[in-house]
């Protein structure tokens, strides 16, 4: 079937490397499809001093601003830096506003330094919102907003059978309210199950952060852990390899403000790979998450005790003749 579009080249500045999930899953790979499925020509640029970095961010900058061709797109994305990057993107806003848009994912205006952000929200001619929660905050800037929910790589990759031990999977950095949720509510809830299992993170970057979670677990042996070493994030299919062997995955996050805005990013991978997810009820992942179909909501450490022993019923009867089938 014919392939076509008006947008003639798309040039996308990010504000980090592809090691972000949101650079990855928001940039580099949509950039990526749109080069090999529909021959759209596309510049996918982030900061960094090294010399081929240096020469792409030229090369995208200067056709951008002087030659960027007709109905071609200009995408800031997640910029927030005042120095040498940030204000010649500025530049390039004013210059060719039109093309533009401001892309975000992330509630950056609550915990970091936003000036620059702002001033985004208000030059740009079009804002996109990755969750419902900052397409509402960016209304009060700019009226032409976009909902673009951050999109997940489909490899194929799908679960086929349950464990013969049963697996929790979470996938993420160890840090912020990501490590408290996991601290406070995750780790608490696995260690009062009252049956064998194993519990699969990956993302754990360091020997310490590893012998810190195993402390953790030392007083519950009926706990199978099991934290591999990832090469790189940027390692798409290894990733998608370790979540297929989820039983369940978890994607715990806090009702706050910050949380709130999150583009439910853990549910749809552990989804695309046919993997139910104990969730927080929270706007995003209510938008994706359909509670007692594809996953369920667990608001405290108790309430997901009790959704994974349920699991563990529901797996034996469901998972390899109905959801797996469904997902497929």
């Amino acid at each position: 079937m014919q392939q076509h579009t008006d947008i003639s080249a798309i040039y996308w500045f990010a504000f980090y490397n592809p090691d972000s999930p949101a650079v990855r899953y928001r940039g580099q790979y949509p950039m990526r499809s749109f080069r090999e499925k529909h021959g759209i020509r596309c510049f996918f640029v982030y900061p960094s001093y090294t010399p081929g970095a240096i020469g792409k961010f030229i090369r995208a900058y200067f056709l951008a601003l002087f030659f960027p061709g007709p109905d071609s797109i200009i995408v800031i994305q997640r910029v927030r830096s005042r120095f040498i990057f940030g204000q010649l993107l500025r530049f390039l806003v004013m210059v060719r506003k039109k093309r533009t848009i401001y892309d975000l994912d992330d509630a950056d205006y609550l915990d970091k330094p936003n000036t620059m952000i702002y001033h985004f929200l208000r030059s740009c001619d079009r804002l996109s919102a990755g969750s419902l929660e900052i397409e509402s905050h960016f209304r009060q800037f700019n009226d032409k907003v976009l909902h673009i929910s951050s999109p997940i790589v489909d490899l194929q990759i799908v679960k086929q059978k349950r464990n013969e031990l049963f697996t929790i999977g979470w996938v993420g950095y160890f840090v912020t309210d990501h490590k408290k949720g996991l601290l406070e509510i995750i780790f608490p809830a696995i260690k009062a199950l009252p049956f064998p299992c194993r519990f699969l993170l990956v993302g754990m970057r360091s020997a310490e952060e590893r012998a810190m979670v195993s402390s953790i677990f030392e007083d519950a042996p009926h706990v199978q852990l099991d934290m591999p070493e990832m090469p790189t994030w940027r390692d798409e299919e290894a990733i998608q390899r370790l979540i297929v062997q989820f039983d369940a995955g978890v994607a715990t996050l806090y009702d706050n403000p910050l949380q709130r805005a999150k583009s439910g990013i853990k549910v749809k991978q552990y989804m695309n790979n046919g993997i139910p997810t104990l969730s927080s009820d929270l706007p995003e992942n209510n938008f994706v998450l359909v509670d007692g179909e594809t996953g369920f909501f667990c608001s405290d450490a108790h309430l997901l005790q009790s959704v994974c022993g349920f699991c563990m019923i529901w797996f034996e009867f469901l998972v390899a003749g109905i959801f797996y089938k469904e997902a497929r």
